[in-house]
């Protein structure tokens, strides 16, 4: 495995946990918008997860399947779906009035599918995870029960701020913990392997 890439899932899985717990945070004492700066949070966040994704998918290699395959597509579809998606929330945080945006005969189901879709690609990662066991199985667990969470959170009505607090704990943690425990990269010896093939 090419050590760069060991590097980059590593530190995006850690840092998009970090701001996903901060970014939500933050948010939670700013009103039904938002935070400017928390959005832009989770905005960068988002981001990361693309790599993340990618990473974990490719430390995982062949214990992937079929189902670990299906994670990081339609995880990373929907991820950059809700990117975009946040990148519109940031000028409504800054009091822009975004609601034709999401209202176009084109624009309105891919606002509401693509969080669906980042959901459903996130808890089969958590599964993927989970039946691998490449990574701690309880960071599988953290993925699924903080997406379930955030799920709630969308028919939570005046506690839906806490409700993403809660979810971003779970699932931030979960990120943290499975790029903390990423195998090292170890590059093979091609000196020694050199002196062996020329005996």
């Amino acid at each position: 495995m090419n050590k760069s890439i060991t590097l980059m899932g590593r530190i995006t899985s850690i840092l998009s946990g970090i701001l996903l717990v901060c970014a939500h945070s933050l948010n939670l004492g700013a009103g039904e918008q938002g935070s400017v700066f928390g959005s832009l949070l989770v905005f960068v966040a988002h981001l990361l997860l693309v790599f993340a994704f990618f990473g974990l998918y490719i430390q995982q290699g062949d214990r992937n399947g079929l189902l670990g395959f299906f994670a990081m597509l339609v995880g990373n579809i929907g991820n950059i779906i809700v990117t975009a998606i946040v990148f519109v929330e940031i000028a409504q945080a800054s009091g822009e009035n975004i609601h034709h945006v999401f209202t176009t005969p084109v624009t309105e189901p891919i606002y509401s599918f693509g969080p669906l879709l980042f959901v459903i690609g996130i808890i089969l990662l958590g599964v993927s995870m989970i039946r691998a066991k490449v990574f701690p199985v309880f960071s599988g667990y953290l993925l699924v029960i903080g997406t379930i969470v955030f799920a709630v959170a969308s028919v939570s009505g005046d506690i839906q701020k806490i409700v993403e607090v809660i979810g971003s704990l779970f699932t931030g943690a979960g990120f943290i913990a499975a790029g903390i425990k990423f195998k090292k990269f170890e590059a093979p010896c091609e000196f020694e392997y050199s002196s062996v093939k020329g005996r």
